[in-house]
Parts: C-alpha cells; sequence; structure tokens
C-alpha cells in the first residue's frame, strides 16, 4: 500500500513544481524605503521590505486615533473645539477646513474631517473629548497597539505629526490598520469618497469633504478596483506614507508604504497585485503530507504486518491505476490553469498599460 500511496504523492509533487512554473510571482520593485502586503485575514506577511524596521507614520495614524475613539464615543456626541485643538499643532501644518475655536461638530463630523482630508484639529479635538486631554488619549492610543501585539511602535500626538519619538513600523501598522478596518465606523468613513460637513464659523454653508486617497476616490490618475478603504499621510520628514485595503473574490490584504518619494500609489498597486497572486498560488496547490499522514506511513505493527502483506497486491495495483488516472487528471487541470493565469496576466499588463499613457498624458498637460 505504501508504493501505492508514493505514486500519489509523487504526482501531486510533480504538479505542484509545474504550477510554480507556470504561475511564479514576481517580486515586486517597491521603491519606497519600506513596505508591507499582509493577508487581512491570516495576519501573514506575504511581502515586507525593511518591514521591521522604524520610520515617521504622518498622518496615518488617525487610523488609530479613529479606533480608539469609534470605541468610546458615541457618533452624535458634540464636540466643542478648543483654542489648543486648533492653533497648538506643528507650524506650516495648515488648516484646510478653516476650523476654529469655537466650532461644534459632532464626532462623526469629525472623524469624516479627520478620515477623508486629514485634518489635524479635528483629531486633536476628537482625542480631548474621549480623554479629557491629549497627553491621556496618547496613553491610551499606545495602550490599544499594546494589545495589539505592537511592541516597537510609539505614539505621541493623535495627529501624526513630526515628532522624534514617534514612529512605527510597517508590519506593525498592518497590524493597527487590520484592526482600524476591522472596526464598522472606521471601515465606513475610509471608504467613503465625500462627505458634507455641516456648518461652521468660517464655513456658514458648511464644506464638502473629498477623500484624498487617490484609490479610493475614484481619481484619474491612478486605477485600482479592488481598492476598498485607506488613509494617507504626508510630512516633511516621514515623506509619504499609505495605508490601504483591498478585497478581490473574498481575500482581503492591506498594504503599507512608508518613506515615499510620490511613489507610493504605484508601490501599492505592486503590492496588491503581488499579494493576490501569491493567495492564488497557496489556495490552487495541492495540500503539502502533514506531519500525521507522514507518521502514518511508517512501519506497520509486527500483529499487522501479514494481514497488510496479504492485501499489497490488490492495494498496490489498484493504487497504481488511481494513481496514473489522477495524474492525467491534474495535469489536464493545470493546463486550464495555465490558460487562465495567462489571461489574467494579460488583463493586468493592459491596465497597467493604461494606467501608464494616463500619466504620460496628465505629464504632458502640466
Amino acid at each position: 500500500m505504501k508504493k501505492g500511496w508514493s505514486f500519489f504523492v509523487g504526482v501531486f509533487a510533480v504538479f505542484q513544481i509545474g504550477l510554480t512554473a507556470v504561475w511564479g510571482s514576481d517580486t515586486p520593485a517597491i521603491k519606497s524605503q519600506a513596505a508591507v502586503v499582509m493577508d487581512a485575514g491570516s495576519g501573514d506577511i506575504l511581502y515586507e521590505k525593511n518591514g521591521s524596521e522604524l520610520y515617521y507614520p504622518a498622518s496615518i495614524i488617525k487610523l488609530l486615533t479613529a479606533l480608539v475613539v469609534s470605541e468610546q464615543c458615541n457618533l452624535e456626541d458634540t464636540v466643542i473645539f478648543s483654542y489648543d485643538a486648533v492653533y497648538d499643532v506643528e507650524e506650516g501644518s495648515g488648516n484646510k477646513l478653516q476650523l476654529e475655536a469655537g466650532d461644534k461638530l459632532t464626532v462623526e463630523d469629525c472623524l469624516y474631517a479627520m478620515l477623508l482630508e486629514s485634518s489635524n484639529q479635528a483629531a486633536n479635538a476628537l482625542a480631548e473629548y474621549a480623554a479629557g486631554s491629549r497627553e491621556a488619549f496618547v496613553e491610551e492610543m499606545n495602550g490599544k497597539i499594546r494589545a495589539l501585539g505592537c511592541t516597537k511602535s510609539r505614539f505621541t500626538n493623535p495627529s501624526g505629526l513630526n515628532d522624534p519619538q514617534q514612529k512605527t513600523s510597517a508590519e506593525e501598522m498592518a497590524v493597527i490598520a487590520g484592526a482600524a478596518f476591522h472596526n464598522e465606523v472606521v471601515r465606513r468613513i475610509c471608504s467613503a469618497k465625500e462627505y458634507e460637513l455641516p456648518a461652521t464659523l468660517h464655513n456658514p454653508q458648511g464644506y464638502p469633504l473629498s477623500m484624498e486617497h487617490q484609490l479610493i476616490n475614484d481619481s484619474t490618475a491612478y486605477e485600482y478596483d479592488y481598492a476598498v478603504a485607506g488613509k494617507t499621510g504626508y510630512t516633511s520628514l516621514a515623506g509619504n506614507t499609505l495605508v490601504t485595503e483591498a478585497e478581490r473574490n473574498g481575500d482581503e490584504l492591506i498594504a503599507v508604504i512608508l518613506k515615499s518619494d510620490q511613489t507610493h500609489y504605484e508601490d501599492t498597486m505592486q503590492l496588491f497585485e503581488y499579494g493576490f497572486q501569491a493567495l492564488d498560488e497557496r489556495a490552487l496547490m495541492p495540500a503539502k503530507l502533514t506531519s500525521e499522514q507522514e507518521s502514518s506511513g511508517q512501519a506497520e505493527p509486527e500483529e499487522d504486518q501479514q494481514k497488510s502483506d496479504s492485501e499489497g497486491a490488490t492495494g498496490h495495483g489498484l493504487m497504481w491505476g488511481l494513481g496514473i488516472t489522477a495524474g492525467a487528471a491534474l495535469l489536464a487541470g493545470a493546463g486550464m490553469i495555465h490558460f487562465r493565469i495567462r489571461r489574467e496576466r494579460l488583463r493586468r499588463q493592459k491596465r497597467r498599460e493604461k494606467m501608464r499613457r494616463r500619466k504620460n498624458r496628465q505629464e504632458r498637460a502640466a
């Protein structure tokens, strides 16, 4: 019986090698200094570049701010902006929404302002409302990431503005993002393309918010059909940072980019192509023998040996025939898989070429 079983194992092994040769994932050429793509379902890191190194995060840590706030506050609660929330920010960081001390918005309004257009003032106001002070809120942020198993990251403010002690790694940021996107409120807001902010002191007619993340907001510069949620970041020290979630055929991936020089979107799309291809390979590969199966192939106990020998001739012949049949079926299946893979690769090449042509047109127009 063991010879017939060995033949089956051999057929599966050959089939696996063939699939690897046909499908073979190309390692992405990531230009950013650090990058990770993680399977959101299992937490497996599918690709990393300097994934454990620490970098400035910029505004992507607003995902953590949103997570902590959404777990503690009612969306309908009213937040009153303090003077410090508005003006105690890094010089040059701006106030695009023209928020002012005394403005009143709901927690939900502030979350949209913070996550869609990265308002530092909204982040400060939420932190003060949720914990009484920014300092107390930062303690809760760091407590949250420790509970998630992140031991290297450390945060010092709710907005992501520059601080020498505020750093994270791509791997830990992927874990934080996974927890944030698992939160229904955070995921919904990070997936929105627009939102109407109600009246404020300087904008009595309200203010229309638009998602800054160009893989989410239907930008003409970048197209990626599977991107569903995300957050942008930029400071002078952090460079471009980006967190994105993509979903395809039930698989969910999270990509993190740190310290990029304006290649964050291209790098993210490469990470997703690589990650989904890796998951496809994993789904198609035959399962390897488990340690239990391997141990079952050891020498049989002496009292069972005679019975095993009497079954050997018939069993071996049956297994041999079944092995040949299975091998033929697997080879035919490999041909169909090769066709599907080829078709998928051509589709991806066409999409990338379309993106390059659009980018060239924009550069010429500029």
